[in-house]
């Protein structure tokens, strides 16, 4: 009972390490909405920065996903437990 809570507390602490990642996005999706109400003529600049800040945040929020299912096998044998 008690490896299984363990499990899934290591889990979700895993798949949500990145937190500050996710901050960083959604902390730019509000800057750039404010600044292209600021800046209209800038719309195509602001856009591309836009696209290529969250690329790339979400790049490396695709690495830590990876990392969690290369983890995950070991910690399933690591626990017992079964897959249903």
């Amino acid at each position: 009972m008690f490896r299984n809570i363990e499990f899934y507390d290591n889990l979700t602490d895993h798949l949500f390490s990145p937190w500050w990642m996710y901050l960083l996005i959604g902390i730019n999706f509000v800057l750039m909405a404010v600044l292209i109400f600021i800046f209209p003529e800038l719309l195509a600049w602001l856009i591309a920065a836009f696209l290529l800040l969250n690329g790339l945040l979400l790049i490396g929020v695709a690495f830590q996903v990876r990392r969690l299912k290369k983890n995950y096998e070991r910690w399933r044998k690591q626990y017992w437990i079964e897959v249903e």
